[in-house]
């Protein structure tokens, strides 16, 4: 007998999730959104993410250059270290000029003052990232390959002329450190250094003294502090003052205060069961210091409450979207992040669902979801601007522009290579009934710019096996200024996104009891996919394994 009792369904993406089954998650949960991001004009949309292009340098005029190992954006300038055969197996310092897109010569860098540059990490495995902060005139390098003996323990960069910066590396000056710090920040204009469970600080607006002894504040117990951060902090009293955020493994501690004001200087616990064993994943943003703990990714809001970062920021009932990535993560030291233009973006390597990968994850802080695992990967991330630098040791000693929204110059590849969009849902609809359902009519809304655009559309049951798919050839349209040519019948059109709905002629009814919808296709301007809609029908028999 004949199908009673349709009903429309509609799926939207909306954000990245760990769950299989959107039932009890969020609906629009989706189990990849791989290279998309969500369009910030339109709600309901996922538009390509913007590729990297190639290197704006890939480091030419340097001996045998192969891997960056830290950076830090000062002004127009970047700043960092890279291994190359200056020195076989040492990393030298670099400056980038942004603005006229030339390195500038740093003095004090030859063959001859090997002494004095850091042994080159390894590229792979366990390692203490090498750090950069700015203090006053000085940008201060912690790196793990400084010795630790005489005055290599930190590297300094002059910057007092930008133009003629000179290195050289120091131990603190009147009051020395006692070993090679593992990590710098700026708080209050001094630099603070991490050296095992105790943090030194410096002078005012000298990074390179101590003038007093007992400079220094011992955080916690006896385990190694792993990161710094810096936290604008709200109080009752006295609208926003400034702090310090101090991580160990399993610890975060806050300094506040001053030791220039008699009394103000003030060390007190934000966790004793949360920290981060990453690093580099610790980033300040306008919603608090985002890291990586070992369950999930977290903030510490600007009351000092350190909560899971989700949609529902700071709400009892809230729980992370994504999991999984943190709770198996196979090299935690090697997490790089990094802050901008409301994106807290990082590169994790770890294990999704059995598969041991690398993956980019952004967190739109606008929208408060995730989106990724995106497929440029990279070891080091700054911002710039409103952009990112990054720098990969998979690409080889090369530096990258990455932007997070589009523009009519964007380019849709890495590093010279195409890239795809794969948006994978999770299981939908759940509607309570013990009957399988089938889809006959169906249709999706999709976007493209210029030529006709194909799009490769599959369904999967609750099992995540294959049912069947179809294709989507997109209508042609008009091509971006610049783009075309007199005479080849596509007229101009702007980079406005706007979807057309197109009907998905599947070759068979899908039955199932839960469905998953995946979509491909090449990344390019003007791409977009929207919702999905199917008038689903119960069928006559209860569910079937």
């Amino acid at each position: 007998m004949g199908i009673r009792e349709g009903r429309p369904v509609r799926f939207t993406p909306i954000g990245l999730a760990d769950a299989f089954d959107a039932t009890d998650k969020f609906l629009g949960s989706c189990r990849s959104l791989q290279n998309l991001v969500f369009d910030q004009s339109n709600p309901s949309c996922v538009i390509p993410r913007p590729g990297v292009g190639t290197a704006f340098t890939s480091f030419a005029g340097f001996t045998s250059p192969t891997f960056v190992s830290c950076q830090v954006v000062v002004g127009n300038y970047i700043f960092g270290m890279v291994s190359t055969g200056l020195t076989a197996g040492h990393d030298q310092p670099f400056c980038y000029n942004m603005t006229t897109s030339s390195f500038v010569t740093i003095s004090n860098v030859t063959s001859g003052n090997s002494e004095g540059r850091p042994t080159s990490p390894a590229t792979s495995g366990p390692w203490t990232p090498p750090t950069m902060a700015v203090i006053g005139i000085k940008v201060i390098i912690t790196h793990p390959g400084y010795s630790g003996t005489g005055t290599n323990f930190f590297g300094v960069i002059d910057i007092t002329n930008p133009a003629a910066p000179a290195y050289s590396t120091m131990n603190t000056t009147t009051h020395g450190l006692p070993s090679v710090p593992t990590y710098v920040a700026n708080f209050n204009n001094r630099a603070y250094f991490i050296c095992g469970n105790a943090v030194y600080y410096s002078d005012v607006l000298v990074p390179t003294s101590m003038t007093n002894a007992g400079q220094a504040l011992t955080i916690g117990d006896t385990s190694n502090c792993t990161a710094l951060s810096g936290l604008p902090i709200q109080t009752t009293t006295a609208g926003v003052a400034a702090a310090l955020i101090v991580f160990k493994t399993s610890q975060i501690w806050q300094i506040t205060g001053d030791a220039a004001i008699s009394g103000s200087l003030s060390l007190n616990y934000l966790s004793l069961n949360v920290g981060s064993v990453a690093p580099r994943s610790v980033q300040p943003s306008p919603i608090g210091t985002i890291f990586v703990s070992q369950d999930s990714a977290y903030v510490v809001n600007p009351l000092g409450a350190v909560i899971p970062l989700s949609n529902q920021l700071g709400s009892f009932n809230a729980t992370s979207d994504i999991r999984q990535p943190f709770n198996y993560c196979t090299q935690p030291t090697r997490v790089s992040a990094a802050y901008s233009n409301g994106i807290y973006r990082m590169c994790i390597l770890t294990i999704i669902d059995g598969n041991v990968t690398t993956n980019d994850y952004w967190f739109d802080t606008k929208r408060m979801r995730w989106n990724g695992p995106h497929t440029f990967i990279y070891d080091t991330a700054s911002s710039a601007g409103g952009n990112f630098v990054l720098s990969g040791a998979g690409s080889g000693a090369k530096l990258f522009y990455s932007y997070t929204v589009p523009s009519t110059n964007t380019v849709y590849n890495d590093n010279g290579v195409s890239y795809l969009i794969d948006l994978k849902s999770a299981d939908f609809p759940n509607t309570g009934e013990m009957a399988m359902n089938q889809i006959i009519e169906s249709t999706i809304a999709l976007a493209s710019s210029g030529a006709s655009q194909n799009f490769s559309v599959s369904a999967f049951d609750d099992a995540g096996n294959y049912i069947t798919s179809t294709s989507v050839k997109t209508n042609p349209s008009g091509t971006l200024w610049g783009s075309n040519y007199w005479g080849d019948g596509l007229l101009w059109k702007s980079s406005l996104v706007r979807p057309q709905t197109y009907l998905l002629a599947w070759p068979i009814p899908i039955v199932f009891n839960r469905i998953a919808i995946e979509i491909v296709a090449t990344a390019a301007s003007g791409v977009a996919i929207d919702s999905f809609f199917a008038r689903t029908q119960k069928t006559g028999y209860t569910l079937q394994s």
